[in-house]
């Protein structure tokens, strides 16, 4: 079990790093692919789909495995 919570946490990891670096390093029009409108909707969809999940899976691992002391001695 926690080597699916370490998995989540590297790709936490790199989808922020993905997100730094096409900031600061813009990617010419040139190298880009051209996509339609409907490709661009479905990969958002499914991006915030696969966020959701990563995100309730860590928060509901760390609740169980009471990480930040939230619950005492139980």
């Amino acid at each position: 079990m926690d080597y699916i919570f370490i998995g989540c946490i590297i790709i936490a990891i790199f989808s922020f790093l993905v997100t730094l670096f096409r900031k600061i390093i813009p990617i010419p029009e040139e190298m880009m692919m051209k996509s339609s409108e409907s490709s661009i909707k479905k990969g958002e969809t499914i991006g915030t789909i696969i966020g959701i999940v990563v995100g309730v899976f860590m928060s509901y691992y760390l609740i169980i495995n009471n990480y930040f002391g939230l619950f005492g001695d139980f």
